[in-house]
């Protein structure tokens, strides 16, 4: 019902006519209730109330849009100074409140100066419930509309969906022959996110028993063009005929936006850390605090990610009924947090030594072996050659070998680095790991964490 609500409220947004007679409608019906209810005394004049009224209209106008211009300012430097165009061409919504509330302006200056301001006239409550409907409800949307529409998802979503408008306008489609398959798919209506998928609704819709194979293509929080496959079902021919029927309930189990959400993506919330960090480290910036303090919430983040399963209590529940969800792996989500950031901040050793610490903090905690083989990677994948080397030797063979030109920054390093391998060490054997990749990393670090302590420089 909410999703309902939320969709019909977008569709009247795209109109200017849709919502002014949606405005007018409502006014008029609740002004003919006032007046019926309460008729007014007859000689009261209302010019002073309905010149208050007018007068804080104007100030939210102008007000309003004042930061709406900052905004779009800050917004078109980050962006393109080209959106701002769009932000009124475009924008029915912004145009509605605009001249809506200048005509609501004009419309109580008018009842004044025409002498219709005696309170047992309808016209005056027609101002009246009027502006209160502008204030109390028109107004909260527009700056909720702004904050929402000034996001770059928004930005970019609305270019392309001009776009492609354009495509539809000016080009047939073309012919193409389509492979047959006898697996049921549930194609994707309209380019976006996957916000979310209603679990629980999807297991009720699910048969007990069900032998059919549900395989849900994308995982959440992926971007879905339109047309692609949301879910692809392999079912027998005594199944077929339950599926088909029901194609459209499964389908509106998942939920496509133009926004991520928190709700069921967990990437999503590493991806704002990463995106934070990566902009604090740019010479522009130059916040490195800002991205040690996201480092280290990335940090907790895995950490508990480690201690987790691997598979979603939901995912868990819908593979009772043969149905399979993607998701993020522990690998996937650890390259994520950590691999961008080092990218752009391996030439300063503050980043990169808080990493490698970030790394040592979470590897007690990790006690499945593919995990901790996945974070020791993480490691081993940073450019750190000259630390586990003779420096001068290597230095004489490659000049830039090392972004670090001060050796008490490559000291710093090696101690940093020499207390990963111990950990690493430690919780090997804690483990008892005596084969496999981990046991040769484990050689490795032993004689790697030897090195690096007796060649400090």
């Amino acid at each position: 019902m909410k999703r309902k609500l939320f969709l019909l409220h977008e569709h009247i947004k795209q109109d200017w006519r849709y919502l002014t007679i949606l405005a007018y409608l409502i006014v008029a019906i609740l002004t003919t209730i006032l007046h019926f209810f309460r008729k007014g005394q007859e000689g009261v004049l209302l010019d002073g109330y309905l010149s208050t009224l007018a007068s804080i209209v104007a100030t939210l106008v102008v007000t309003t849009f004042s930061f709406v211009f900052v905004a779009l300012q800050l917004a078109s430097v980050q962006f393109s100074p080209r959106i701002i165009r769009s932000f009124f061409e475009y924008d029915h919504f912004s145009r509605f409140f605009l001249w809506s509330f200048l005509a609501c302006v004009g419309y109580l200056m008018g009842l004044q100066y025409f002498g219709l301001s005696d309170a047992s006239l309808i016209y005056p409550k027609f101002g009246i419930v009027g502006s209160f409907y502008l204030i109390l409800l028109v107004f909260p949307l527009f700056i909720h509309h702004v904050v929402d529409n000034i996001n770059a998802s928004s930005i970019t979503q609305n270019i392309a969906k001009r776009t492609i408008k354009e495509i539809n306008e000016l080009y047939d489609v073309a012919d193409f022959q389509s492979s047959k398959s006898n697996k049921l798919l549930i194609i994707n209506k309209e380019s976006g996110y996957l916000d979310s998928i209603r679990y629980k609704k999807l297991y009720q819709i699910i048969p007990e028993n069900n032998q059919s194979k549900i395989s849900v293509k994308p995982h959440v929080g992926s971007f879905v063009l339109e047309g692609m496959p949301l879910v692809e079902i392999e079912c027998s021919e005594s199944e077929r005929e339950f599926y088909q029927q029901n194609l459209s309930r499964i389908a509106n189990q998942f939920i496509i936006s133009k926004f991520r959400s928190y709700e069921q993506d967990i990437p999503f919330g590493i991806r704002q850390l990463v995106d934070i960090a990566i902009k604090a480290i740019l010479p522009a910036v130059n916040d490195p605090t800002t991205a040690l303090n996201c480092i280290d919430y990335l940090g907790n983040i895995i950490k508990k990610a480690a201690l987790s399963n691997t598979i979603s209590k939901e995912a868990a529940l819908l593979q009772q009924k043969n149905i399979h969800i993607r998701e993020f792996s522990f690998e996937q989500l650890v390259d994520l947090a950590f691999d961008q950031i080092y990218h752009w901040g391996k030439e300063d050793y503050i980043i990169v030594r808080h990493l490698i610490k970030t790394t040592s903090f979470i590897i007690p905690f990790v006690n499945d072996a593919e995990k901790l083989y996945v974070l020791l990677a993480e490691v081993e994948d940073m450019e750190l050659s000259f630390l586990k080397e003779n420096y001068e030797e290597l230095a004489k063979k490659e000049e830039n070998i090392c972004p670090f030109k001060r050796a008490e920054h490559r000291n710093s390093l090696r101690d940093y680095l020499a207390d990963f391998y111990e950990t690493a060490i430690v919780q090997i054997d804690k483990i008892g790991i005596f084969e496999g990749k981990l046991k040769s990393l484990k050689k490795s670090y032993e004689r790697n964490r030897t090195f690096v302590l007796k060649h400090r420089e």
